[in-house]
């Protein structure tokens, strides 16, 4: 792994090992506000409640409490992350992140632990999960969103599995919004089996 900035100046990392950076070059934080945290319809929710597969250095989740927290709103947010970055790197960049910034030091503090956790903090509760995302056990009907966002379909295949996003869904609220970047056809049908219906949004 190693620290790319982004053309917003946004940090992220490029992995050696998927042969990806974890968001696109064009920018991280707008990727997060643009795809995420607008199309999830955060602003202005006194409560939100958010499941993230593919939690990474956590700026969708930064990037939603600056949404949910601008407006006296309260954010429950569970990730999970199978493959946590080691603390030095994801130091470097929360020291690089403008977003949330109050929340940097209570996350890093509980992620040096290397274990789960649960962590709170002014208009927030994080919830973080070293797990896949079909071996975790989400409560049923709890999310108003999930954000889909591991290494892509072609560099990290399984982690579109059929299993995987069935449990994805199961954690979603009647109404609630599965929101990804990935546009593959296979992943397609793996998202209608289960009941979704698929749209692709402009951008």
């Amino acid at each position: 792994m190693h620290p790319v900035e982004t053309a917003d100046g946004s940090p992220t990392l490029y992995s050696e090992r998927y042969r990806e950076a974890y968001h696109p070059r064009e920018g991280a934080r707008a990727q997060a506000e643009r795809l995420f945290v607008r199309l999830a319809g955060l602003s202005g929710r006194s409560e939100a409640r958010v499941v993230e597969v593919g939690f990474g250095l956590g700026l969708n989740f930064l990037a939603s409490l600056e949404a949910v927290r601008s407006e006296g709103g309260l954010l429950f947010f569970i990730g999970l992350e199978p493959e946590p970055v080691a603390p030095e790197l994801l130091a470097e960049a929360l020291a690089r992140c403008r977003l949330a910034p109050d929340a940097h030091e209570p996350l890093l503090a509980a992620w040096e632990r290397g274990r789960d956790f649960v962590v709170a903090g002014e208009g927030f509760v994080l919830e973080l999960r070293f797990v896949r995302v079909e071996h975790a056990r989400l409560p049923e009907g709890w999310a108003d969103a999930v954000y889909y966002d591991p290494f892509s379909p072609r560099a990290n295949p399984a982690a579109w599995s059929l299993a995987g996003l069935v449990r994805a869904k199961d954690g979603l609220r009647p109404g609630g919004v599965l929101l990804s970047y990935a546009v593959a056809g296979w992943v397609r049908r793996n998202l209608e089996a289960p009941g979704f219906a698929v749209e692709r949004v402009p951008g």
